[in-house]
């Protein structure tokens, strides 16, 4: 055997049954998009698309946790929506960590007494410290109603509270009317612990219609 020949069989980059295997991907793949017809592959991308950014999405909202050790901010903003989004606000209150709290999105028939009574709060730290809004019917008037605030009261650095799925959405759409303010997410998890499997369900229903909202959101912002 020649120097050439063992040369050759020891640099040979790939072995033949690799190479027939490839040329028989690309073969099916040609023919799979030929007979496809292009709305077909519009739809196709569009699904892989949407896949794809919904699990970011959804890992992005997993991972989404509270600062430790918690700073001091100006105010406070609770997105209506439960007990414990408004619960978790209070505490922060009366911890000291803002001046004052904002609920944003209070329904009109609703009246502080009753509010006080929900979220077992101390009444004077309610009367003296907490603004009820009562314009906001969704998040983006959640974020006007938050901005009006805000400007009145001159601040800079505000916590917002709400559930960690809503917390990208609402970021979006306050960012984009007050970039220049410093926003400390406080999300609330809830459905902790083991789940029905149609509970678990529901939970992924609500995700991908934030996520759609969500997308809604990054638009606004971008047109």
């Amino acid at each position: 055997m020649s120097e050439y020949t063992l040369y050759a069989q020891i640099s040979d980059p790939e072995p033949e049954h690799k190479s027939l295997s490839r040329i028989k991907l690309l073969r099916w793949k040609r023919r799979f998009f030929k007979h496809l017809p292009p709305v077909s592959i519009f739809i196709l991308v569009c699904i892989i698309l949407f896949g794809s950014g919904f699990f970011y999405f959804s890992e992005k909202v997993s991972r989404l946790a509270r600062p430790d050790p918690l700073p001091e901010a100006d105010g406070i903003i609770v997105l209506t929506g439960g007990e414990s989004r408004m619960e978790a606000g209070l505490d922060l209150l009366a911890k000291g960590l803002g001046r004052r709290l904002l609920i944003s999105g209070v329904n009109p028939s609703t009246n502080s007494q009753a509010l006080i009574r929900v979220t077992h709060s101390d009444p004077q730290l309610f009367q003296c410290c907490v603004d009820l809004g009562r314009e906001a019917i969704n998040t983006m008037g959640n974020a006007e109603e938050a901005t009006d605030w805000i400007r009145k009261n001159h601040y800079q650095k505000v916590y917002i509270v709400t559930n960690d799925y809503h917390m990208p959405r609402s970021l979006r759409e306050l960012n984009r009317l007050m970039p220049d303010i410093d926003f400390i997410a406080y999300p609330i998890s809830e459905g902790t612990g083991e789940q029905s499997l149609l509970r678990q369900l529901g939970e992924l229903r609500l995700l991908a219609s934030e996520y759609i909202k969500f997308i809604g959101a990054e638009l606004r912002a971008y047109f």
